[in-house]
């Protein structure tokens, strides 16, 4: 098999559309199509499933499966080619869940691209579920969640932990050391923070009372808590990035659990990147003890102040 019947593949396999592979690619359809059969007589089962006068294609149980293999197989090969032409540059693929890549870690990213101008970021959001498998494929170098999986070669440490607060409108009744109990959900703009936060939220109010709005990104709470008594639950580096002056910040009494952030490691990680594993390490930890939002695991963080 060869590099272009691998991006080959994983273009058909994004589309689901042989001629909306080929525009993408600036190549004929019947260029696409034989670089596919080609690579599926090569590994001896189809990977994809044609309907004739249907122009989407559906992937096979082996095609699904393959993806990843053919991620990491192209990454594997533009690194190579990257040794022969840029031997001083380094690369790292970073995969992460929103909060981190869009606020906690912004400033990291920026200082070190700004520092080493050889290293290379590749920043990628994904949902934790997500994570743990491109850390274990080696898609990603390095993982962040909020969440913990056993894979067989992912190295899971805890890295920081932040407090969950009460976000909401400057001029709203709500104030410091509220409890959950003053908090109606008539008025919530609910965002989903992890399985802890869940079992925490549904102890303090009822799983049959719908809040007001549901949101999925820590991006989207801002654009709803204009209103004088809508209110929101977000850890301190989401707080930061979105208070303003209309919009504040309490402590909350009862409070959720801090979150705990979980840096993942492949046990055995591709070897040109690992010089450039440990300079983000080194700058992870200079980052998290001068940031004010997070600070350094410590035993006490996975229980709640």
């Amino acid at each position: 098999m060869n590099y272009d019947q691998i991006v080959t593949f994983l273009t058909v396999a994004a589309y689901r559309n042989i001629t909306a592979a080929a525009n993408y690619l600036y190549l004929s359809q019947s260029t696409v199509s034989n670089r596919i059969q080609s690579l599926e007589e090569e590994l001896g089962t189809p990977l994809l499933i044609r309907h004739k006068g249907i122009r989407n294609v559906e992937l096979t149980s082996y095609g699904n499966s393959f993806i990843a293999i053919a991620e990491q197989w192209a990454s594997l090969y533009k690194d190579t080619q990257a040794l022969k032409h840029q031997e001083d540059i380094q690369t790292l693929t970073i995969a992460a869940v929103d909060a981190v890549n869009a606020f906690t870690f912004k400033d990291l990213y920026n200082h070190l691209i700004n520092k080493n101008p050889t290293l290379k970021l590749s920043i990628n959001t994904h949902h934790s579920n997500e994570i743990h498998g491109l850390v274990e494929s080696r898609v990603a170098d390095i993982g962040f969640t909020f969440s913990r999986v056993n894979y067989p070669n992912v190295i899971s440490r805890p890295v920081f932990r932040e407090l969950m607060h009460l976000v909401c409108h400057k001029d709203s009744s709500y104030h410091n050391n509220i409890k959950c109990k003053d908090l109606s959900t008539d008025n919530e703009v609910y965002l989903n923070w992890g399985p802890d936060y869940l079992q925490w939220h549904n102890q303090k109010w009822s799983e049959e009372k719908y809040p007001l709005i549901t949101v999925n990104t820590g991006n989207l709470l801002q654009n709803y808590l204009h209103e004088k008594n809508r209110w929101a639950i977000a850890p301190m580096s989401v707080v930061q990035a979105i208070k303003g002056t209309d919009i504040v910040y309490y402590k909350i009494k009862d409070a959720p659990p801090p979150r705990i952030c979980y840096e993942l490691t492949n046990r055995y990680p591709n070897f040109s990147h690992v010089e450039a594993i440990h300079q983000f390490e080194e700058e992870l930890t200079k980052h998290i003890k001068k940031n004010k939002s997070i600070c350094e695991f410590e035993d006490w963080m996975l229980e709640s102040e």
